[in-house]
């Protein structure tokens, strides 16, 4: 089991490739959705070490990959929309409320009511029911039907808080405008993680949501950051490494946050790129909903490991490619409205 699991952490270290001069911009789409795709794997690793019967090693790498990984997602998360925001402006603000988020809040909800009315029927009063199934009980256990609804509850609720904020910022009359609306939002993001603390029931991983501050550090002064890190590479790399270590052993949101690092300092060398990273990184939140549900349904196969594994391997692979031709499906669908509607306007 430890070289399977050796595997799973390195594996997707093949995607990284050195630099060329004609090469995108540092982190550009491409490769933060691969970046996503190995964080995929990482999540589904952690996944695995909750399902089963650990010692001590396989336990610390099984439980940090999962909250790194997650704090990972929430850095990237923040860094694509401001970096969206920075190309298209306002006019971003208007498909992120009305295609990005209903996508994932679709998928979360389907993902819920699957599981709600597979395993889980009638548990709750009606109401109650549909306040979870809708992914709405952000901070009322809100994790009880998926354990991981809790990550697409945080998310959406931090990008519509985006969209009023930047909204507003643009408007203000001054040359610092969007600086303001980036601490705003980082503001936010920690805020989110102390409110998340007094409830007491913020999901496992809202320490990890300070992360979400640095990617929106990181977008608003991305060329003067990315000079820095260019010039103090070897040192930096030094530094975050250690801190990742340290982090990793005794406090996990370090280990997150120095990994924050250590992705912008390798950017500067190498891009990050193959086909299966970048599939599973178009896929990725529906594949993250869906591991609640695969640990459900293959229970019964727990006692005999490496049988377990396979299997949720290939029951997750099944899901895969049916939540990449439903999100194709979806994609094309709103292309072929956009495409009528600019035929319309022509007319």
């Amino acid at each position: 089991m430890y070289i399977f699991f050796a595997l799973i952490l390195f594996l997707p270290m093949l995607a990284l490739k050195p630099r060329r001069i004609d090469d995108a911009n540092i982190l550009d789409a491409k490769s933060t959705t691969c970046i996503k795709g190995i964080l995929c794997i990482y999540v589904m690793l952690h996944n695995l070490g909750l399902d089963l019967e650990n010692d001590e090693l396989k336990e610390l790498v099984c439980e940090h990959a999962g909250g790194v990984g997650v704090g990972l997602f929430f850095f990237l998360s923040a860094f694509g929309i401001i970096r969206s925001y920075q190309v298209h402006g306002n006019k971003y603000l208007g498909k992120l409320l009305l295609v990005h988020i209903p996508k994932i809040w679709a998928v979360a909800i389907f993902i819920n009511a699957l599981t709600y009315f597979s395993f889980q029927r009638g548990a709750y009063e009606p109401a109650d029911m549909w306040l979870r199934i809708l992914n709405l009980d952000l901070f009322n256990n809100f994790n009880r039907i998926n354990r991981h609804g809790w990550y697409i509850a945080s998310i959406i609720a931090l990008y519509i808080i985006f969209a009023a904020v930047y909204f507003i910022c643009s408007k203000l009359k001054t040359d610092k405008k969007f600086i303001i609306a980036a601490f705003i939002m980082a503001f936010v993001s920690i805020g989110f993680r102390v409110a998340a603390h007094i409830a007491d029931n913020g999901g496992m991983y809202t320490r990890e949501m300070p992360a979400f501050a640095i990617g929106c550090i990181y977008a608003t002064f991305y060329n003067q950051i990315n000079a820095i890190a260019s010039k103090y590479f070897k040192f930096g790399m030094l530094l975050s490494v250690a801190a990742f270590i340290v982090g990793f052993l005794f406090y996990e949101p370090l280990a997150t946050y120095s990994a924050a690092i250590i992705i912008i300092l390798v950017s500067q060398k190498y891009t990050y790129y193959n086909p299966f990273t970048f599939f599973l990184g178009k896929i990725c939140i529906g594949v993250y909903l869906f591991l609640h549900y695969s640990s459900i349904v293959l229970q019964p196969y727990l006692e005999h490991e490496y049988l377990w594994v396979l299997t949720n391997a290939g029951f997750i692979i099944e899901v895969a490619i049916m939540i990449y031709a439903v999100q194709y499906a979806i994609d094309f669908s709103i292309s072929r409205v956009k495409l009528w509607r600019n035929k319309k306007l022509a007319k």
